[in-house]
């Protein structure tokens, strides 16, 4: 008898604890509207629930598909970096000159301490910045590759952010959006559609694809944009 009694109270501790996660995940990712979109309501908890629990291998997919195109000393800017994992990975394994931007000094405060604590031989580490999508700080055509995960739907004006990413993007970038698929997820199904958020602007999607995350679904697509004159120069 004594074993199952023992299962049964490790079952109810692993509830308990899953309970717990849950209630302090939901509390740090209830986000408050600012001018600018939506922010996190705890940058820390929802950096250490969020990267250990679910964007781990999330992250590990995209540094691959970036690694596989991205050429030698490209300049990247991640918008919407949150706590930064993504573009700490990119500048230390890929070697790539990363920018990270988010909306929220709390999430780049957050990032700022994760490079901190990453600081490797080779001294590959991103800069961070705080800013809006909508109106970022930087020159024309400053960056080769602008990549955006999970924050597109956070945005709240995803036409005029897609728009500055346009701007910011040299003649031959490109931008590489993964964002929710419309209608998938209960909370989020007004997520904005690339391909009219984009019209008459200065970017072209390229291409819509499914991404296989979270585990085996397919919640989130990969959007693949251009400069709108790069796309009219390419044979069809």
């Amino acid at each position: 008898m004594a074993r199952p009694r023992f299962l049964v109270l490790v079952l109810a501790a692993a509830a308990a604890a899953a309970a717990i996660a849950n209630r302090t995940y939901r509390r740090a990712a209830t986000g408050r509207r600012v001018p600018g979109g939506i922010l996190i309501g705890d940058a820390q908890a929802y950096d250490r629930l969020s990267h250990r629990i679910f964007l781990g291998g999330f992250f590990g997919g995209i540094v691959a598909e970036i690694g596989s195109s991205a050429g030698d000393g490209a300049r990247v800017l991640e918008v919407g970096c949150g706590p930064g994992h993504l573009s700490i990975r990119m500048a230390q394994e890929l070697g790539l000159d990363i920018t990270g931007l988010d909306l929220d000094p709390a999430m780049i405060e957050v990032a700022r301490a994760n490079a901190e604590r990453a600081v490797d031989d080779n001294g590959h580490l991103p800069t961070f910045v705080a800013g809006d999508a909508a109106a970022l700080p930087f020159p024309d055509a400053s960056f080769d590759l602008v990549v955006s995960t999970l924050s597109l739907h956070h945005w709240s004006n995803p036409r005029a952010g897609l728009a500055e990413i346009g701007r910011v993007l040299r003649p031959d970038g490109r931008a590489l959006v993964w964002d929710l698929r419309p209608g998938i997820v209960p909370l989020h199904r007004h997520v904005p559609d690339p391909l009219e958020e984009t019209r008459d602007g200065p970017l072209q999607v390229v291409s819509v694809t499914p991404w296989r995350w979270p585990w085996r679904f397919s919640f989130t697509q990969r959007i693949e944009l251009v400069r709108a004159e790069r796309a009219a120069a390419t044979p069809a």
